[in-house]
């Protein structure tokens, strides 16, 4: 069991020494000190629950793909959505291929 955990810890190290994972942690700290895109993101949350509770109304749906375009021409916040797009794709990538891996070996 040991091996499994090894293996695990260098896909894990694999993920977090690459270069956009790196900047997905840079560009996250960047963003904790920029007060329009906290501010952004909070009216994001608040918009998305609002438009939920509200049962999807349509004003509260235009409201909030105003605050999410206004937040998404932030270079710094898409900048991080594409690495952090990337690092997911990592991510995903590992566990389909386990999903596969196994489902061969045990359907075969």
């Amino acid at each position: 069991m040991e091996n499994v955990f090894n293996a695990l810890d260098d896909v894990i190290q694999c993920i977090s020494s690459s270069s956009e994972y790196k900047k997905c942690i840079s560009l996250k700290k960047q963003m904790e000190d920029n007060e329009e895109v906290l501010q952004l993101i909070d009216c994001v949350k608040k918009t998305q629950k609002k438009y939920i509770r509200s049962g999807y109304q349509e004003s509260i749906k235009q409201e909030l793909d105003l605050y999410t375009k206004k937040l998404e021409d932030i270079p710094i916040y898409h900048i991080y959505q594409d690495s952090l797009e990337k690092v997911n794709e990592m991510i995903n990538y590992v566990k389909d291929s386990l999903n596969e891996y196994f489902d061969q070996l045990l359907n075969s």
